[in-house]
C-alpha cells in the first residue's frame, strides 16, 4: 500500500484478502459514504476569494479517537490560526512581524520638505513649530515623483474640470447680474455693458471649450490663467465704474471671486494666494484712486483690508484642507490598486506554492473547502481519490552512498536538485506526475489526474530517460551511480493524510508491488510486471525479469516481471545532451575532473532555484506566475529567464502600480460612483453601515477649522470697529462670541493637551470622531460669528432721514430733496449729526453688515466635514433672520445709505439699485453658490471616503492572505526553512542546504497496518482504512505541535511510517542538556499512548515500532517546482535500528 522506501512487511498483499471489518464497523459507528467521483470536480476558487482564516478547520472535525473520547483539544491549525489572529490583530495600523510585505508609503512633498496629508495646524509643539506648520500651508505641495504628479492630475482632472465650468457659469451669472442693475436703474453708459458682455461672451466661449471631450491638462492650466485674468478685469471695471463711486461698490464681488479663486479655480496654493491677494491689491487700489476725495475713505480701505483678509484666510482654510484630502484620498487609491496587485500576486504565489507540492485536483477541493463554511463532520476531513488503470514507477539511485561520501552537503543538495529537476522535466514530458523523493528514490504515477490510455507507454519512456539521464552525472562525477527502475500497472489512491507537513501520496497494493518491482529490478534496467507489459501492447522487446530471484515480496506473490530491451544512451537524448554541453562549453574532458567541475556541468540542465517561482513578485501578471518554456535552450537560461522574465524587460513594481492606476483613472466615472454609492440631495449613502462608518471618521482639521473661525470673527470685529462708531453692545458682543469661539476650540484642541481635565479630552476626543458632534460645535462657533455679525445693528439709529426731514421741513416724503439734507447739516460718513437721529449713533455703511454676513456665510463653507444640508440650513438661517432685520424694522438703515450716498455724490435721480433690493440677492447668490461648492466638496469627500475604505479593506484581505499563504508554507515546508527564502532575494538565493549535528531523528511505524489494509468492496477498496491512517496521523500531528515539542519538526510520512526530528536549528539544539533528545523520547512515547487509544477506542491491535537516532544528518530542500525538505542518508539510519527495538 505505502510508498515506503524499505523492504520490510507490505502493508497489504492479495493473500490476505480476507473479510474484516473497518475499525467504525467494529464500534457499531455508521461506515462513512466514499468519496464519489462526481464529488471530485475540480472547483476554481477565484484569486479574489478572500480565505476565511477561521474556517481552516471547518471542514475537519476532531480525530475518531478523541471523538469517541469527547477530549476537546485544539487541532494544529486551530493553535496556529489563534497565533495568526493575534499576530493579525497586533499588525493593524500599518505595523508588521516576521517579514510580512507591506505597503510601500508614498510621500508627499512640498518645494523643500515633506508634509503629512493629516497635519492640523494646532500641533503639541513649541510656538517655532506651529509657526512652522501654518506657513506649510502656503506652499504648494507636489509628489517626489513626477510620474506620480502627472498621474494626480489625472486623477482629479475631471474633478477639477467640473469645478472649474462651475466657476466660470458663477462668473458669467455675476456678470449678467451686474449688466442687469447697472442698466436697470438707468444708467446709459456703454463701457460698463461692452466690458462686462464681452467678458460673458468669452466666458461661454471658454465653457464650451471646456466641455469638449479633447480637453486636456494643459489646456486647463491654460483656462485657470485665462480665468483669472477675467476676474482681474470684472473687479477693475466694477470698482471704477460703480454707481454710485463708493470704497464700497463691489466689495461682494471681490470677496466672492477671492473665496471662488481659492475653492474652485484648480491651481496651486501659491497662485491661489497670489491671485486672492492680487485681487484684494487691485480692489483697494482702485477704490481709493475713484473715493480719493472722501474724507472717510481710509475708514473704508481699512475695513476693505480686513474683509479681504478674512476672504483669504477662509480662502486658504479652504483650499489648504481640500488639496490635502485630494491629494490622499489619491494615495489612498494608489495603495488601494498596489494592494490589490499585491493581493493578485499573493493568489498566485498561493496557486504556484500549492500547485508544486499538490497536484491541481486535490489543491482546488482543498481551497474550495477552505473558502466554503462547512459544518464539522466526525472526522477529520480526508483527501483521498481512487484512480483505476494507471502505472506506477518507482526508480532508485543505485552508488547513492557512495556518491554522497564524495561530496559536501552543498553539493550533493546541488547534484540531487539538478538531477531531480531534470527527472522533473522528464516527467513532464513523458506525461507523468512525480509524487515524491524519499532520499535517492524518485517514484512517479502516469494516467493522475487525467486518465490515458497508454500511461505504461508513458512509464517506460520515463524510465529509460531516467537512465539516459544518469549517465551524466556517472560521467562527470566518476563515480558509479545507475538507475533501477520497477514498473506496475494497477490502481492507486492518491491524496495527502495528516494536519501538517502535507505531501501528495498514493496507496495501494499496486504500489507496494511497484516498489518492491524497482527493489527486485537490475542496475540500468526497466523493470515491469506482466501487467505494465500487457499494456504496452507488444510495442517494446522485452526478455525474462526474474524478480523472484532477487526479491521475497515478489517470490512469496509469484509475480511474473520482464525487463524491457533498449540501448543506453537512447539517440533522442544523446542528441539533447551532447547540445547542451557544447551550448555551455562543459563537454566532459580529461581536465574536467573533481567536484566542482561535476556541479557545474550539471548545471548545463538549468534546474531553478528552489522557489524561485514562489518569490517571483514583479513583472506581468503573466509572466509572474513563474512558468518557464520548456522548450528553451539551456544555455539561454539564469536568473531571469528562469523567472519568466527573458523575453521583456524586468518592470519596477512602482511603474507597474502607476501603470494600472493610470488605466483605473481612465476607465473610472465619478458621476456612476455618486449615483451608484450616494443620495442626490441629501449625499448620504444608500447603505446605512457606510453612512454610520463615515460619521465616525475622525475629522483631523477641525481643530484648523476653529481656528479660522477664531481669526475671521476677529477681523469681522475689526472690521465693524474700524467702519461703525463703537458701543457697547458690540463690545459685549465681541467678548460673548471670542469666548464662546475660543471655548470651542480649547475643548476641541483639549485632546492634545495633557493638562486639561479627563473629560474635557474625553469631549475632545468624541468631538473628533463623530461628524455630528463636530457640526454641533461648528454650529455654535458659527452662531456665535452670526450674532456678532448681525446683532450690532441693533446698537444704530434706525430712524428715516427721510421722514424726518419731511417733519422738520412741514413737506411731503416726496418733496424731501437733497438740499433738504445738506441744510440739516447731515453729512454722508457722519453718525453722530444733531439731525433726525436718537440717542443712537448713525450708521451710514450698512452694507458692511452685509459683508460681515457673507463672511460668516463663507465661515460656515469653511467646515468641510459638515454636512452640506446642515451648512444650507445653517447659511439660510443666518440669511433669513439677517434680512428679517435690514428689511423691517431696520430697512430705514438701508433706504438712509442710498439717500446719503446720492447726496454725497450729487445724484439728482438714483442711477443705482436700492440697498435693500441688492441684498437679498446677494445673499441668495452666495447661498447657492456655497451650497453648490458645498456639494461637491461633501460628495468628493464622500467618494474619497469609498477609496479609502476599500484601501483599508484590500489591505487587510492582502494581510491576511501574506499570513495564510505563510501558514501554507509552514504547513509544507519548516519554518525556519521557510524564512530563510522569504528572507534572501531571489537573484542571490541559494539552494537550501545544512550540516546539522546532534540532530535526534525519529521514525515510528505501525507495523501491522499492512495486516490491517485491504482492498475490498466494503471498505471502498481500502478507503475506510486510509481514514483511520488519517486520523491516526492527525492525531500525531496535533501532538506535536503542543508547547513541550516546540523543538521537534515533522519530516513526512512515508505510508504508515511518521517520520520527526529535533535540534535542527540553533535554536532547538542543546548540544549541553540534550533537552531536544529528550523531547523527542517524549513525542515517542506520547504517540505510542496516542495510538494505544486508538487501539482500546476502536477495537484494533495496531503495533508501533519506534526508532531513534542522534548524530549528525545533512538536511536540505531537493526540487525547483516542487520543493521538498528531506534529510540525507544519515538520518535514515535508524530506520533499520528500530527494527531490532519493538515496543508492542
Amino acid at each position: 500500500m505505502s510508498a515506503t522506501k524499505v523492504n520490510g512487511t507490505p502493508p497489504g498483499s492479495a493473500g490476505s484478502a480476507r473479510s474484516r471489518k473497518s475499525a467504525w464497523e467494529d464500534n457499531n459507528t455508521p461506515v462513512p459514504q466514499p468519496i464519489s467521483d462526481a464529488a471530485r470536480t475540480q472547483l476554481e476558487v477565484e484569486n479574489k476569494t478572500k480565505p476565511d482564516p477561521q474556517n481552516l478547520n471547518s471542514s475537519r472535525p476532531a480525530s475518531a479517537a478523541s471523538v469517541l473520547s469527547s477530549r476537546s483539544r485544539k487541532s494544529a491549525w486551530e493553535k496556529e490560526e489563534h497565533t495568526h489572529r493575534e499576530s493579525i490583530r497586533k499588525t493593524k495600523n500599518g505595523r508588521s512581524h516576521n517579514g510580512d510585505v507591506r505597503l510601500k508609503s508614498v510621500e508627499l512633498e512640498e518645494k523643500q520638505r515633506d508634509a503629512d496629508a493629516e497635519s492640523v495646524l494646532i500641533t503639541d509643539g513649541s510656538c517655532m513649530d506651529s509657526l512652522k506648520d501654518f506657513t506649510k500651508v502656503f506652499r504648494s505641495k507636489k509628489f517626489k515623483s513626477e510620474k506620480l504628479e502627472r498621474l494626480y492630475q489625472r486623477y482629479f482632472f475631471s474633478l477639477n474640470k467640473s469645478s472649474l465650468t462651475y466657476l466660470i457659469g458663477l462668473l458669467a451669472l455675476v456678470c449678467i447680474v451686474m449688466i442687469t442693475y447697472y442698466y436697470a436703474a438707468g444708467n446709459t453708459s456703454w463701457v460698463k455693458g461692452v466690458v462686462l458682455g464681452l467678458v460673458f461672451v468669452y466666458l461661454i466661449i471658454l465653457e464650451v471649450f471646456c466641455n469638449r471631450s479633447s480637453f486636456t491638462q494643459k489646456q486647463l492650466s491654460i483656462v485657470c490663467y485665462t480665468v483669472l485674468g477675467v476676474v482681474f478685469i470684472v473687479v477693475l471695471v466694477s470698482v471704477l465704474s460703480a454707481v454710485p463711486a463708493s470704497a464700497s461698490a463691489a466689495v461682494w464681488c471681490t470677496v466672492f471671486f477671492i473665496y471662488m479663486i481659492y475653492t474652485l479655480l484648480p491651481v496651486r496654493m501659491r497662485l491661489a494666494v497670489l491671485g486672492g491677494c492680487s485681487c484684494a491689491l487691485l480692489h483697494i487700489v482702485c477704490a481709493a484712486a475713484n473715493n480719493h476725495s472722501d474724507w472717510f475713505l481710509w475708514r473704508q480701505i481699512l475695513a476693505n483690508i480686513f474683509i479681504f483678509t478674512c476672504a483669504n484666510i477662509a480662502g486658504v482654510f479652504t483650499h489648504y484642507p481640500t488639496e490635502v484630502a485630494q491629494r490622499q484620498a489619491f494615495l489612498e487609491t494608489r495603495k488601494c490598486i498596489e494592494a490589490r496587485l499585491n493581493s493578485q500576486r499573493e493568489n498566485q504565489q498561493q496557486e504556484r506554492l500549492l500547485l508544486s507540492v499538490l497536484p491541481r485536483h486535490v489543491a482546488m477541493e482543498m481551497k474550495a473547502d477552505i473558502a466554503s463554511k462547512q459544518e464539522d463532520m466526525m472526522f477529520h476531513k480526508i483527501y483521498i481519490q481512487r484512480h483505476e488503470n494507471v502505472s506506477i514507477l518507482f526508480a532508485d539511485i543505485e552508488g547513492f552512498t557512495m556518491l554522497s561520501s564524495q561530496c559536501t552537503a552543498q553539493e550533493l543538495v546541488k547534484i540531487l536538485n539538478e538531477l531531480f529537476a531534470r527527472f522533473d522535466k522528464l516527467a513532464q514530458e513523458n506525461h507523468c506526475l512525480r509524487i515524491k523523493i524519499l532520499g535517492d528514490c524518485y517514484y512517479c504515477v502516469s494516467g493522475l489526474p487525467e486518465p490515458r490510455p497508454d500511461h505504461a507507454h508513458c512509464c517506460v519512456e520515463m524510465g529509460l530517460d531516467m537512465i539516459d539521464a544518469i549517465t551524466t552525472v556517472r560521467e562527470v562525477t566518476r563515480v558509479n551511480v545507475n538507475m533501477r527502475v520497477g514498473i506496475h500497472s494497477g490502481r492507486v489512491h492518491c491524496g495527502v493524510l495528516g494536519l501538517r507537513k502535507w505531501q501528495f501520496d498514493v496507496w495501494s497494493n499496486d504500489v507496494s508491488l511497484a516498489n518492491h518491482m524497482e527493489a527486485g529490478g537490475m542496475p540500468g534496467r526497466v523493470h515491469v510486471t506482466k501487467d505494465s507489459m500487457e499494456c504496452l501492447n507488444g510495442d517494446y522487446e522485452v526478455e525474462l525479469g526474474l524478480g523472484i530471484e532477487r526479491n521475497s515480496y515478489l517470490r512469496d506473490h509469484n509475480i511474473e516481471t520482464y525487463l524491457i530491451v533498449a540501448s543506453h544512451p537512447r539517440p533522442k537524448l544523446q542528441q539533447q545532451l551532447m547540445n547542451e554541453q557544447i551550448n555551455h562549453g562543459t563537454l566532459p574532458t580529461t581536465a574536467s575532473k573533481g567536484r566542482s567541475s561535476s556541479v557545474t556541468q550539471l548545471e548545463t540542465w538549468s534546474a531553478e532555484k528552489p522557489f524561485a517561482n514562489f518569490m517571483a513578485n514583479s513583472g506581468k501578471e503573466i509572466r509572474q506566475m513563474g512558468y518557464v518554456d520548456s522548450d528553451l535552450r539551456p544555455g539561454e537560461a539564469n536568473i531571469h529567464n528562469k523567472l519568466g522574465l527573458m523575453s521583456q524587460e524586468k518592470q519596477d513594481p512602482d511603474d507597474e502600480v502607476n501603470e494600472f492606476l493610470g488605466r483605473a483613472i481612465d476607465a473610472r466615472s465619478i458621476d456612476r460612483l455618486r449615483s451608484e454609492h450616494v443620495k442626490r440631495f441629501t449625499l448620504t449613502f444608500r447603505k446605512k453601515d457606510l453612512e454610520d462608518k463615515y460619521s465616525r471618521v475622525r475629522d483631523h482639521m477641525i481643530n484648523s477649522y476653529l481656528v479660522c473661525a477664531l481669526a475671521m470673527l476677529i477681523l469681522i470685529c475689526f472690521t465693524q470697529l474700524s467702519i461703525f462708531p463703537p458701543t457697547y453692545l458690540m463690545l459685549v458682543l465681541f467678548l460673548v462670541s471670542c469666548c464662546v469661539v475660543l471655548l470651542c476650540l480649547t475643548l476641541s484642541c483639549a485632546e492634545k493637551c495633557s493638562c486639561m481635565p479627563r473629560r474635557c479630552q474625553k469631549f475632545s476626543t468624541a468631538v473628533a470622531e463623530n461628524r455630528w458632534r463636530g457640526s454641533l460645535v461648528a454650529a455654535v462657533s458659527l452662531i456665535s460669528m452670526a450674532v456678532v455679525a448681525i446683532c450690532t445693528i441693533f446698537a444704530y439709529d434706525n430712524t428715516d432721514i427721510t421722514k424726518c426731514l419731511a417733519d422738520m421741513y412741514n413737506v411731503s416724503v416726496d418733496d424731501v430733496t437733497i438740499e433738504l439734507l445738506n441744510n440739516a447739516s447731515i453729512q454722508y460718513g457722519d453718525p453722530y449729526h444733531t439731525h433726525c437721529r436718537t440717542d443712537k449713533p448713525a450708521c451710514h455703511f450698512p452694507e458692511y453688515f452685509t459683508f460681515c454676513v457673507l463672511l460668516t456665510m463663507l465661515a460656515c463653507a469653511v467646515f468641510q466635514q459638515m454636512s452640506c444640508v446642515v451648512k444650507l440650513g445653517i447659511m439660510m438661517s443666518i440669511g433669513v433672520v439677517y434680512l428679517i432685520v435690514v428689511e423691517v424694522p431696520y430697512v430705514t438703515v438701508l433706504d438712509n445709505r442710498d439717500f446719503l450716498i446720492q447726496a454725497h455724490q450729487g445724484m439728482e435721480d438714483q442711477l443705482f439699485v436700492a440697498l435693500k433690493v441688492l441684498t437679498p440677492c446677494v445673499i441668495l447668490l452666495y447661498i447657492i453658490a456655497l451650497w453648490l461648492h458645498g456639494t461637491q466638496v461633501e460628495s468628493t469627500s464622500r467618494l474619497d471616503f469609498l477609496w479609502r475604505l476599500q484601501a483599508k479593506e484590500e489591505k487587510e484581505e492582502m494581510e491576511d492572505l501574506q499570513a495564510y499563504n505563510k501558514r501554507l508554507l509552514y504547513n509544507i515546508l519548516p519554518s525556519f526553512v521557510a524564512n530563510y527564502f522569504l528572507s534572501h532575494d531571489t537573484k542571490d538565493s541559494e539552494l537550501y542546504h545544512q550540516d546539522c549535528e546532534c540532530v535526534s531523528v525519529m521514525f515510528a511505524s505501525i507495523t501491522n497496518f499492512s495486516e490491517f489494509y485491504t482492498e475490498l468492496e466494503g471498505n471502498h477498496e481500502g478507503v475506510e482504512c486510509l481514514r483511520l491512517l488519517n486520523e491516526i496521523i492527525a492525531d500525531f500531528d496535533e501532538i506535536i505541535g503542543e508547547e513541550q515539542f516546540k523543538t521537534i519538526e515533522k519530516i513526512k510520512t512515508i505510508g504508515y511510517t511518521y517520520m520527526a526530528a529535533s535540534g535542527l536549528t540553533d535554536e532547538t539544539n542543546d548540544k549541553v542538556h540534550k533537552t531536544h533528545v529528550c523531547a523527542l523520547a517524549d513525542f515517542a512515547f506520547r504517540i505510542k499512548e496516542q495510538l494505544n487509544y486508538v487501539n482500546e477506542h476502536s477495537f484494533n491491535n495496531f503495533r508501533m515500532r519506534v526508532g531513534l537516532n542522534v548524530g549528525p544528518v545533512v538536511a536540505g530542500v531537493i526540487g525547483a517546482r516542487k520543493p521538498q525538505y528531506d534529510l540525507g542518508e544519515h538520518g535514515q539510519r535508524c530506520k533499520s535500528y528500530g527494527q531490532h527495538r519493538r515496543r508492542r
